[in-house]
């Protein structure tokens, strides 16, 4: 059955503060510019985290020139690049992968769980794991930022740019999902553009994921999250991460895949 969306604001720059069927489906339709939900984690969980995400033993980097000095808690789907060994042992660390980070939160429900419930909830088709060729994607990537150095240049995601598996044909939004278990009180900013990348510009990212700050224009939004926060975005246009100051930023993350209201939306990381 679909579900009509009813927003009072309907311009792309806006930003709504709760999460619900009708911001989901304004977002993933591309009529809202993000969904900020403050305090959507509990801060004391998450600070009991944050220590074990950033000494964990499989923290590793991204390996792109502009995106290397930001660490990430076992290999996202980005780092396979193409590579038929990388992504079996992509996939064969997927499930186990799932299960440890579920285990750092024991016993509390770990963020990511709790969103790919809440989504499966939500979205009138439901929300399943995606699976690639049939094997299945981890999903609950750390990312940690160190302090002073770590940020993300303006650059976009899109699956479509890191497989041809079948389970993608007809993906017409990304999404990301960020909860926040640790932001610093100055930087960590998230920079939205609310535009997809230029043909040129995307053959520069595609190369070191990331466009030089001077090459583009302002943002349209910038959001400074505190710990605990949910945001959710459309990571198929231009976005960046500015330094953070002082302590690392840390946040689990899953990537989100709509095919439109009558299909479920599948996670990844």
């Amino acid at each position: 059955m679909t579900v009509p969306v009813q927003l009072v604001r309907t311009a792309t720059n806006d930003v709504a503060g709760e999460l619900t069927t009708e911001t989901l489906i304004a977002l993933a339709e591309r009529q809202i510019g993000a969904i900020h939900v403050r305090g959507y984690y509990p801060v004391e969980i998450a600070a009991q985290v944050v220590d074990k995400a950033i000494n964990h033993p499989q923290l590793g980097h991204y390996h792109k020139e502009h995106t290397s000095s930001v660490g990430r808690v076992y290999m996202p789907h980005i780092d396979t690049k193409w590579d038929p060994n990388l992504t079996a042992k992509y996939h064969d660390a997927a499930l186990p992968a799932i299960t440890e980070v579920r285990s750092m939160f024991h016993p509390y429900l770990a963020p990511i769980d709790r969103i790919r419930l809440e989504l499966q909830e939500l979205w009138p088709a439901g929300a399943n794991l995606m699976r690639l060729r049939g094997r299945a994607c981890f999903v609950g990537a750390f990312r940690v930022f160190q302090p002073d150095t770590s940020e993300f240049y303006p650059h976009n995601d899109a699956i479509d740019q890191e497989t041809d598996a079948p389970e993608i044909e007809g993906v017409l939004n990304q999404l990301v999902a960020n909860v926040y278990l640790q932001v610093p009180d100055e930087g960590g900013n998230l920079q939205l553009w609310l535009r997809e990348p230029t043909p040129e510009e995307t053959k520069t990212i595609l190369e070191v994921e990331g466009l030089e700050a001077s090459t583009v224009e302002e943002p349209v939004l910038e959001i400074h999250p505190e710990a605990g926060d949910l945001i959710i975005f459309s990571p198929r246009m231009l976005h960046a991460v500015t330094s953070g100051k002082g302590v690392h930023r840390v946040g689990a993350a899953a990537f989100i895949a709509s095919k439109g209201r009558a299909e479920p939306l599948v996670f990844w990381s």
